[in-house]
């Protein structure tokens, strides 16, 4: 008896203690780890000089963007390494790389103030109230890649030193109230995504720009482009969005040879002539929108069946 009682006790202790284990181990699981701010204060540069710069660069964007204001702004203009300031991300070296400061109630025109940040690769103050004409020192930004400034108040024409960025991946300024003209000169040999729809951008699509090499997505629709689409094209194009413009002339039948192409959508111009035979065999094509022309001709045979969205309605001219 007594040696059964023993064994029933040892056996609850034993239940308790894995119980009690098993609790402290939910307990340090759940728990987050603590991020490298919160250990200590992220670097900066060993050298005075540069990191005078780059944290006066940062105070002068700060006080010109009404930073007092902005709803999060947690050690800005502080004695903080500049790492913890809300939005900085700095390297191994200290060098400042990112500000990550969208939907933060920034006010005003952008201050030329980040472009003194030598290293400074993506500038994301989308979803803001910055407002007026970008720039042109924009294009001293040299390690920029990303460019995020959609959803804000700018106006003006695209800057063409941003055209010139070399190491620049994504662009995108759409929902703003842009206007004029796209430079006709175009260097960005890394650029992948441009959008800049939904603004009032005019004039011609610039050629250049499409055929930068490594060019994979373009959004341009919903603004005020004239002319004819271009001929050539980046091999690596994707989708080329360029609806709701006043485009004019044909469809590009080099655009049926593209063999990355999955989403056209030309819809909503005043393209003419007949839809290129080419569109019929490109091998990765899958939307097709050419509604709203002045399209003539029949439709390719076999077009619309291998597509997963194909309109050609409101074409006049064309053959039902």
């Amino acid at each position: 008896m007594t040696t059964r009682k023993t064994t029933t006790m040892n056996s609850k202790l034993y239940q308790t203690i894995v119980f009690g284990i098993s609790t402290l181990l939910l307990v340090f699981c759940a728990s987050p780890l603590p991020t490298m701010s919160q250990v200590k204060g992220l670097p900066e540069p060993t050298d005075a000089a540069v990191r005078e710069r780059e944290r006066r660069a940062l105070i002068e964007f700060y006080e010109a963007m009404g930073g007092p204001d902005w709803i999060e702004r947690d050690f800005w203009a502080s004695d903080r390494p500049v790492g913890d300031w809300h939005g900085v991300t700095t390297d191994a070296d200290g060098h400042v790389i990112t500000l990550t400061i969208y939907d933060n109630n920034l006010i005003g025109v952008l201050s030329p103030a980040v472009c003194r940040l030598d290293r400074l690769q993506t500038l994301h103050l989308s979803f803001n109230k910055i407002s007026g004409v970008l720039p042109d020192k924009l294009g001293d930004c040299r390690a920029l890649k990303n460019l995020w400034l959609k959803g804000n108040k700018i106006t003006g024409k695209l800057p063409d030193s941003v055209a010139l960025l070399p190491q620049l991946e994504y662009l995108d300024l759409h929902a703003n109230d842009m206007s004029g003209p796209l430079t006709a000169v175009w260097t960005t040999p890394k650029l992948k995504i441009l959008r800049v729809e939904d603004n009032r951008i005019s004039g011609a699509l610039p050629a250049q720009l499409m055929r930068q090499p490594a060019l994979e997505e373009f959004f341009i629709h919903n603004n005020e482009l004239t002319g004819s689409i271009p001929t050539v094209f980046s091999e690596n194009l994707r989708a080329l969005m360029l609806a709701n413009n006043k485009l004019s002339g044909p469809v590009p039948e080099a655009l049926g040879r593209l063999q990355k192409l999955t989403d056209l959508r030309l819809n909503r111009n005043q393209l003419s002539g007949p839809i290129p035979g080419s569109l019929s065999t490109a091998p990765a094509l899958q939307v097709l929108r050419l509604d709203n022309n002045r399209l003539v001709g029949s439709v390719p045979a076999g077009l619309a069946k291998r597509l997963m969205v194909f309109d050609a309605s409101n074409n006049p001219g064309l053959a039902k």
